[in-house]
């Protein structure tokens, strides 16, 4: 017996069912003694011999309580419409995937901060919580979710350790409040309310109006039947159009039994390629009669076309044809998948905030105000291209730009370091000249690193004592025996090519790629060239120092 045919009375009782807010009563189970003897529909199939008139009164009934049949019709065009299948498994798996948080209320005190660590731990501890997204976000065809939480409790902790989902067949609508469900019961007007504390309901909204009609199966119902049609007229036109007819002649005077063998046979023939006839008798094989299955398969195209547009928003992410699909189009596609995907993930979250950190909240933190809560969030922020971020960053801090470094983090979708956590790091040449700076490898370089008019000594004097330094030197390095085999490892378009550089890294840079393994060799050369470098400066140190 469903609510629309009860006693008054009877319906007016079940506003004085109490609801469970008692801490003790937190281990028991709503379902755990409810049969559902009355409402056992989903094990029914409706789809069986569906048509328009039928699906009419599914809905009709739905909207009048019994969603039993509508419920049970949507199961199976799940399981018989491989297409409807794969289309809402994308769009739930583009949710389940997301990573998730648990975030504190705005501008949280040190306290608020702590109950939010406590609250993510036990959501952590939920287990199997992938599906329970992906359970929940069944009310995108149906119009809504349920979950039973069941409650231990650890010390002076109360958490979740399970939650079990229901088939929605399980519930029916309040006739009070069209919004609301309640746990049917055996049809003796014993439906109650949902126990509060011990349900995540999901209700989504994937268009507006009463909790039966919110439901996406509502409306892809009908191309559901429609497609339904035309795969049967298919498989009767290539029943009659697919194979070639078989006739079999027989003389006259053929007895019934020679009949009946020949009969046999062009029954068989057809699919065993092989048989025998009696002699006299033979077998012609007529070309099937011309037809057409555009027709039939236009209108299943139309019909899978009409339920990604339902379901994902548009065709090209799921049925490019490679004609009228275009790389733009495919993005503009792409975005408004991406933009349902958040639709999606944020109506969950909601539902999550509310029913399971609500619940956990009001019974572990009674004190503190629900607008004080926290939430729980989905992770929908973009990457981007690392590639193209590389290049540009650099450019934009050169150029004096400020960027805050959590910033790119966040859009490239690196975690910010913490602690002693290992880092990459670009790895550093054991290349001797580069292990030290410079003035710690020339010490007569380092002379020129001195302003004269900082010094008590005359300018003249720097500058004369500077060039002595410069000139003994580059004699400790010409009085190298490892220069004996510069003439050996350089040749000639080496040497043109060290003239013509400009500065001492240039030309340092070049020996570092063009000489072989040979850290003294390579450390005699630098010097070498620093010197010389040196030297060519110290005629301006001398200007300088005369005209100071």
């Amino acid at each position: 017996m469903s609510w629309y045919n009860q006693p008054l009375n009877a319906i007016a009782a079940l506003k004085n069912i109490p609801k469970l807010f008692n801490k003790d009563q937190l281990t028991q189970s709503q379902t755990e003694n409810r049969s559902m003897t009355a409402y056992g529909a989903e094990f029914e199939h409706p789809a069986i011999g569906l048509t328009p008139l039928k699906v009419h009164a599914l809905l009709t009934q739905a909207e009048a309580g019994n969603m039993n049949a509508m419920l049970a019709l949507f199961e199976d065009m799940e399981e018989r419409d491989l297409h409807l299948l794969a289309e809402m498994s994308k769009r739930k798996r583009t949710v389940a995937k997301l990573d998730w948080s648990i975030k504190a209320p705005k501008n949280a005190d040190a306290n608020e901060q702590k109950y939010t660590e406590v609250i993510s731990e036990l959501m952590g501890i939920i287990e199997n919580f992938e599906d329970i997204i992906t359970d929940s976000l069944d009310a995108i065809g149906k119009g809504f979710s349920c979950h039973e939480l069941h409650w231990v409790r650890e010390g002076n902790v109360w958490l979740i350790n399970d939650m079990q989902w229901h088939v929605p067949q399980r519930f029916i609508i309040d006739p009070f409040n069209q919004r609301e469900l309640l746990l049917a019961g055996n049809g003796l007007g014993d439906d109650e309310p949902l126990w509060e504390n011990a349900w995540l309901v999901h209700t989504h909204k994937a268009k507006s109006g009463y909790l039966v009609r919110g439901g996406l199966h509502r409306a892809l119902v009908w191309s559901y039947v429609f497609k339904n049609y035309s795969v049967r007229d298919l498989a009767e036109f290539l029943e009659i159009y697919g194979l070639p007819l078989r006739l079999g002649t027989y003389p006259a005077g053929a007895t019934d039994g020679e009949k009946l063998t020949l009969l046999r046979a062009v029954m068989e023939i057809g699919h065993r390629a092989a048989g025998i006839i009696p002699q006299g008798m033979m077998i012609d094989f007529k070309e099937a009669a011309k037809g057409s299955s555009d027709p039939f398969m236009d209108m299943i195209k139309w019909c899978e076309m009409s339920q990604s547009k339902a379901i994902l928003g548009g065709t090209l992410t799921s049925q490019a044809d490679g004609k009228s699909s275009t790389n733009a189009l495919g993005k503009v596609h792409e975005e408004t998948r991406l933009e349902i995907r958040d639709s999606d993930a944020k109506q969950l979250a909601a539902s999550l905030s509310r029913d399971v950190i609500g619940a956990l909240m009001r019974i572990n933190y009674p004190n503190v105000s629900p607008r004080r809560y926290p939430k729980f969030v989905f992770d929908l922020a973009e990457t981007e291209d690392i590639g193209v971020y590389s290049e540009a960053l650099p450019k934009l801090v050169g150029i004096g730009m400020q960027i805050p470094a959590p910033w790119a983090h966040k859009r490239l979708g690196i975690p910010m370091v913490s602690g002693d956590e290992p880092v990459l790091a670009v790895p550093q040449t054991t290349n001797p000249t580069t292990q030290a700076p410079l003035t710690a490898q020339l010490p007569a370089v380092a002379m020129l690193n001195q302003n004269p008019t900082d010094s008590a000594i005359p300018a003249e004097t720097t500058a004369e004592s500077q060039r002595m330094a410069l000139e003994t030197g580059l004699d400790d390095v010409l009085s190298n025996d490892m220069l004996g085999q510069i003439g050996q490892r350089l040749t000639a378009g080496m040497v043109e090519k060290l003239q013509g550089f400009d500065s001492f890294e240039e030309a340092l840079g070049y020996l570092s790629d063009n000489v072989p393994d040979n850290p003294e060799l390579l450390a005699s050369l630098t010097q070498m060239i620093a010197i010389s470098t040196a030297m060519g400066i110290d005629d301006q140190l001398t200007a300088r120092g005369s005209n100071a």
